[in-house]
C-alpha cells in the first residue's frame, strides 16, 4: 500500500509538471506598461490559447443584452463574495463536527481542521513565491475586452465595486484555496458534505471566469497544477500521521494546561 501510495504521488506530480509545461510553452515574455517581466500567449493559435477565449467569450457572453446575468455575475464579482466562498466551505466543517454522526473524536476533527489550515497557508506561501506571474486578464488583452461585457462599466445596473480585471492572473489563488478546502473535506467528511464541497467549488470559480478577471488557465494550467503536486503529498500517509500525530501532542499539552489552569 505504501509503495501504491508513492506511484500515486508521483504520479500526481509529473501530471502537475505536464499540464504547466505544455502551458508555458505556450507563452512569450515582455516587459509590461510598468516593466515588469509578463507573459502572454504567442500569436500562433495554441489549444490553450482557443480554450481560454472560448470559455471567456461563452460565459462573458450571457451578460449581453440579458440584466438579470448581468447583475448575477455582479454579485458574484463582488469582492465579499470570497467571504461567501471561504464561508461555505468553513460551514460544512461546522456542522459535521457539531453532528458528528459517526460519533468521531471531536478533537481528532479539530486536529485535522488546524492540519489542513496550516498546509494551506503554506501552499498559499509557496505559491506567491515561486509560479505567480504577471499575465492581463481577458478584460485587459487586446481583441477581447472590445468584445467582452465589462461589468464595471454597466453603471446602471452594477452600482457597487466588482473585479473585472487584473494584471497578474496566474495562477488562480481563489481557485487554489478552493481545491485544497474542497479536497480535505471530500476526504474527511465523504457523503454529502464532500458533494456540496464539490459543487461549491465548482461554483465559486466560475464568477471570476465571466468576469473577465481570470482566464480557465489560471486554473487549469496554474491552480490544478500545484493542487496536484502539493495535495497529495500533504496527504501522504507518512507525512500526514506525522502531522497529526504532533499536533495531538500540542493539543492535550494545552488542554492540559488549560485544566490545570482551571482547577
Amino acid at each position: 500500500m505504501k509503495k501504491q501510495s508513492i506511484v500515486l504521488v508521483l504520479l500526481s506530480m509529473v501530471l502537475a509538471v505536464t499540464l504547466f509545461s505544455s502551458w508555458f510553452r505556450c507563452q512569450e515574455s515582455y516587459r509590461d506598461h510598468k516593466g515588469r517581466w509578463a507573459v502572454r500567449y504567442t500569436q500562433q493559435d495554441s489549444l490553450w490559447k482557443k480554450m481560454d477565449y472560448s470559455v471567456f467569450l461563452a460565459l462573458n457572453g450571457t451578460m449581453k443584452n440579458n440584466s438579470a446575468m448581468q447583475m448575477v455575475w455582479g454579485v458574484t464579482n463582488h469582492r465579499a463574495f470570497d467571504l461567501a466562498a471561504a464561508s461555505w466551505m468553513v460551514l460544512l466543517f461546522v456542522i459535521y463536527l457539531i453532528r458528528n454522526p459517526r460519533n468521531e473524536d471531536r478533537a481528532e476533527l479539530v486536529q485535522f481542521g488546524i492540519y489542513m489550515t496550516v498546509t494551506l497557508l503554506l501552499v498559499i506561501l509557496i505559491c506567491e513565491s515561486t509560479i505567480h506571474f504577471y499575465r492581463p486578464s481577458p478584460t485587459e488583452t487586446a481583441g477581447l475586452k472590445e468584445r467582452a461585457v465589462i461589468l464595471s462599466d454597466l453603471k446602471d445596473v452594477i452600482t457597487w465595486k466588482v473585479k473585472v480585471k487584473s494584471n497578474d492572473s496566474f495562477p488562480g489563488d481563489h481557485a487554489t484555496v478552493l481545491m485544497f478546502i474542497g479536497s480535505y473535506i471530500i476526504y474527511r467528511l465523504r457523503s454529502w458534505y464532500g458533494v456540496a464541497a464539490a459543487l461549491g467549488m465548482v461554483f465559486f470559480v466560475l464568477p471570476r471566469l465571466a468576469g473577465g478577471g481570470h482566464w480557465l488557465s489560471d486554473i487549469v494550467a496554474g491552480s490544478l497544477p500545484f493542487y496536484l503536486f502539493f495535495f497529495p503529498l500533504f496527504m501522504f500517509r507518512p507525512i500526514r500521521e506525522r502531522a497529526l500525530a504532533r499536533l495531538k501532542i500540542i493539543f492535550h499539552s494545552v488542554r492540559s494546561r488549560m485544566n490545570r489552569s482551571c482547577g
